[in-house]
């Protein structure tokens, strides 16, 4: 099984740039064609969170348009930035979407793998949270799958980064300590994919340790780097890009983190050029 995980679209209204300087839908545009392309075809794309920026209506609409050339499955988790409501207004064929829950949670299968989507927004600031609703929702579904190897998909990681001003918008503490009660009872867990922070980052579970969990970079633009104490909020302009977890009986799941060019190669180990 091959999941291609996006993140963090941020796709503004027409006209307008994420953060003054980009163009997001462009840049979503550039992923999905090289997402398309990939061999071997992924067997599902998974978009964890942050879809639009403000939220606004229009946000929605060129969202939906940029998705729309995605050739691929694909299954939307809530972020921070996101708009309940308005997500399942813009996705009416996205059933999933519609389990008449307050929470935007579900789960779907693929093949022997069980995906969990899991909702840690908490309006109306950018933080998240897990009450006990969704701890229960998540410890109930997690022992329905039990025996398959189960990736669970949220916006919010539940580990702190060391990016001082990130962690200040992550998930609460009393989530990432039910969360990791809830997560420690149960060993077939294969991988906890993250959102939010827009760079690439590994960490086991506080609490859970032997629960892995990662983030992923944006498909547009990167959180800046800074682990000094009071780094500065800025974000950083590079590559764009996306993980492919790959999953296989035995194996368990290994993620490859892909970029999106223009870039060189490839390249035989001798110089000459692949084409």
């Amino acid at each position: 099984m091959l999941l291609c995980q996006i993140t963090d679209l941020h796709v503004t209204r027409p006209g307008a740039l994420a953060c003054g300087r980009v163009d997001t839908a462009q840049a979503l545009r550039r992923a999905i064609a090289v997402i398309n392309a990939w061999t071997p075809r992924p067997d599902a794309v998974i978009a964890t969170g942050d879809l639009i920026d403000t939220p606004h209506p229009s946000e929605y609409e060129v969202l939906r348009e940029c998705l729309a050339e995605l050739t691929i499955p694909l299954y939307l988790v809530v972020g921070n930035h996101d708009h309940r409501e308005g997500l399942r207004t813009a996705f009416p064929s996205h059933t999933y979407l519609h389990s008449g829950n307050e929470f935007l949670q579900y789960r779907v299968d693929f093949g022997p793998l069980t995906v969990l989507a899991l909702d840690t927004q908490d309006p109306p600031g950018a933080s998240g949270h897990l009450c006990e609703s969704r701890l229960t929702w998540l410890d109930e579904q997690l022992q329905a799958c039990a025996g398959r190897p189960t990736i669970i998909a949220m916006h919010h990681p539940p580990f702190e980064t060391g990016i001082e001003f990130m962690d200040g918008y992550g998930l609460s503490t009393a989530g990432r300590e039910g969360f990791a009660r809830v997560t420690s009872r149960h060993a077939h867990i294969e991988r906890v994919i993250c959102g939010h922070l827009h760079r690439s980052i590994q960490a086991s579970v506080p609490g859970a340790p032997a629960v892995m969990a990662s983030t992923c970079v944006s498909t547009a633009h990167q959180i800046t780097l800074g682990l000094a104490p009071g780094a500065p909020e800025t974000i950083s302009l590079e590559p764009p890009g996306f993980a492919m977890h790959f999953w296989q009986a035995g194996a368990g799941v290994r993620t490859h983190l892909a970029y999106v060019g223009p870039y060189d190669g490839p390249y035989t180990f001798d110089g000459q050029s692949v084409s």
